[in-house]
């Protein structure tokens, strides 16, 4: 292999195994039953390592140099291992809140943010293709994991799931560093101009892209929070409500792949636009369906589009703020870090109070139907 495909295979195998944190949803019940605690407080554990997983991506770039590539994969897997550990051996919602939320999510931020910008750097060529593959392989990881954690649950327990994810995280991890080792990949120093303030960004767009892509991304991070309990909801068994989550994770893996690369070819705004509105239909025909395979397919169209707007927008933004992008993404990420908090934790809310998830649907097609206005109004994906 080259060092461009080296670089790029070492990126998508960290992320792989970090994309673990979207199959959480198959945790929700077994969780639920161990600590003895409601559907909207185990939801917050998710929504809380979503928040985590913002902070590290918005500040991340601040010590992406610091270190070789090979160096900072290694230190945030083994404090993404140890955080998993911890998770693992947790009698309550905090022990549970600091290993999986904070250290595993806080890890999970540093390394996927990382191996994002890394590539576009090491590719530039093929921008819209490599970031599309990494974010991909996060996606792939949520298919896998959500297997490999019901499997673990059902043969052992919530803490077997919780070790099986870290002992796969430590091995993938070292495999990765040594391809990074052997190209010797370095994120390298930004130009003098992207290492100036970042009062220099142009606020108007960051506001722009960060409404636009809050609400792009709602429908997505809520579907994959609660995929598994959305099928159940509809008289889906274990089996089937696991499938479920993994269809979810298998349509964000084919939007990753499947617009990274289109992005290199067509208009991006054709895309923020369309996007979200066919999410929107797919959540208001959740709504009203009571069929379970119909519910596996149309949550698995919401994982497409989450999948591919995940994909588009750190193009789009590179594209726009060029040598300032990877601090113009942190900014604008953290409205996925919004979304993470309040979309998950809100649909365990409704979840509780109506014992049904069919308001919280609507308003996340709502909220979906906003994001395509907007990133219409904005012309988002012309460089200004």
């Amino acid at each position: 292999m080259n060092r461009s495909t080296q670089i790029l295979g070492a990126s998508m195998l960290v992320t792989f195994v970090l994309g673990s944190v979207h199959a959480f949803s198959v945790f929700l019940a077994p969780l639920e039953l161990q600590l003895g605690l409601p559907r909207s407080q185990i939801s917050l554990i998710y929504s809380f390592a979503l928040v985590a997983i913002t902070l590290s991506v918005t500040l991340g770039y601040r010590i992406y140099a610091a270190l070789p590539a090979w160096g900072l994969v290694l230190i945030t897997g083994a404090v993404a291992a140890s955080g998993l550990l911890l998770a693992a051996a947790a009698s309550s919602w905090w022990m549970l809140f600091a290993g999986y939320s904070l250290a595993f999510g806080i890890s999970n931020g540093i390394g996927y943010g990382f191996c994002l910008q890394l590539v576009g750097r090491a590719i530039p060529a093929r921008k819209g293709f490599a970031m599309g593959a990494v974010t991909a392989a996060y996606a792939v990881g949520s298919i896998a994991f959500a297997k490999i954690i019901a499997w673990r649950i059902e043969a052992d327990s919530v803490g077997a799931a919780f070790v099986a994810i870290a002992a796969t995280l430590v091995v993938l991890v070292l495999v990765a560093a040594f391809m990074l080792f052997r190209t010797a990949a370095c994120y390298g120093a930004s130009t003098p101009a992207a290492r100036g303030s970042d009062d220099r960004l142009d606020r108007r767009r960051l506001l722009q892209f960060w409404f636009a892509y809050l609400t792009a991304v709602f429908a997505g991070l809520m579907a994959i929070g609660h995929a598994a309990g959305i099928a159940q909801s509809r008289g889906a068994d274990v089996e089937l409500a696991t499938a479920t989550a993994m269809t979810v994770g298998i349509g964000s893996a084919l939007g990753g792949f499947i617009a990274g690369w289109l992005v290199d070819r067509w208009p991006l705004t054709r895309f923020l636009v369309a996007l979200p509105l066919l999410s929107a239909v797919a959540l208001l025909a959740i709504s009203v369906t009571t069929n379970t395979y119909a519910t596996l397919l149309l949550l698995g169209i919401v994982g497409f589009v989450y999948g591919s707007i995940i994909a588009i927008y750190p193009v789009a933004i590179s594209n726009v703020f060029l040598e300032q992008g990877p601090q113009a993404y942190g900014r604008v990420f953290i409205a996925w870090g919004f979304a993470g908090l309040v979309a998950p934790w809100s649909a365990g809310f409704i979840y509780d109070w109506h014992a049904g998830y069919e308001a919280a649907l609507l308003i996340a097609a709502l909220v979906a139907l906003v994001s395509a206005i907007s990133a219409g109004l904005f012309r988002l994906g012309k460089i200004a």
